[in-house]
């Protein structure tokens, strides 16, 4: 793998066992980034960090569930320990569905709206709780992972309720991790995907009325690839992008701009 615009950089990516966060390993590792796959599965944060490896890149796999402030705390800490620094988080880690409890408010079940809420909001800020004090330490930089969902209401389509509120309440953690340690040299962006071609969108792309409606949202297309999130997160972490604190970034074909 070529170095380039991450060159050295150390950064955790949680939830890169798969799907986008794995994209974005993949990608920070072929821009020369030291990578921890950071994931709950064992084996598909070991398999993924091997990936990388076998393909000439630096990678650790490290355990963790996201919202478990123990296991987070000892996820930046064996970061720290094996690299010896951090300049960047992706915070990916997110679930949601109906099999999760989710749904329209109403039918939404408490205890899937807490799991959901435990996993996506508070696994996020447990993520840059414990990394932004190693961050500081580099002015790194924070990616975090929101969506298209997070930024508009449903329209009948989309109905998992808890999982939007979560993503919408993503944007106001960055925002306000932006604004508030901007002076001490630390950024911090969102992105916000559409919908792309992941295993969370199976049911998506399985459903033509959906699709088609998706497809009039989307105008560059009904469904991106993980790569064009996991290319958008490589530039926000990069010193490309220097100048930027705050955004939010949609990947989302065009989604927002209807």
């Amino acid at each position: 793998m070529s170095a380039a615009r991450l060159q050295n950089k150390v950064t955790i990516i949680t939830g890169a066992g798969q799907g986008i966060g794995r994209g974005c390993a993949e990608a920070f590792a072929r821009e020369g980034a030291q990578v921890v796959v950071a994931n709950r599965s064992i084996e598909y944060g070991e398999e993924a960090a091997q990936h990388i490896i076998d393909c000439g890149g630096d990678a650790i796999f490290v355990q963790v569930d996201v919202a478990v402030p123990e296991q987070v705390e000892a996820m930046v800490a064996r970061t720290v320990t094996h690299y010896g620094r951090l300049d960047g988080l992706v915070s990916n880690a997110g679930i949601g569905g109906r099999k999760f409890g989710d749904g329209p408010l109403h039918e939404c079940t408490v205890e899937g709206w807490d799991t959901i809420m435990t996993v996506n909001l508070r696994g996020t800020f447990l993520a840059c709780k414990y990394a932004i004090p190693e961050l500081l330490k580099t002015r790194g930089s924070i990616v975090t992972m929101s969506s298209i969902l997070g930024l508009v209401g449903s329209q009948g389509l989309y109905d998992t309720h808890a999982y939007m509120t979560t993503k919408a309440g993503i944007i106001g953690i960055t925002r306000n991790i932006a604004a508030y340690y901007a002076k001490q040299g630390l950024r911090a962006n969102c992105l916000a995907p559409g919908l792309i071609d992941t295993k969370m969108a199976n049911r998506t792309k399985t459903d033509e009325a959906l699709l088609a409606q998706i497809g009039f949202w989307q105008p560059l297309g009904p469904i991106g690839e993980v790569r064009d999130v996991a290319e958008a997160a490589v530039f926000l972490i990069s010193d490309e992008a220097k100048f930027i604190t705050g955004i939010v970034l949609p990947v989302d074909g065009g989604w927002s701009a209807q």
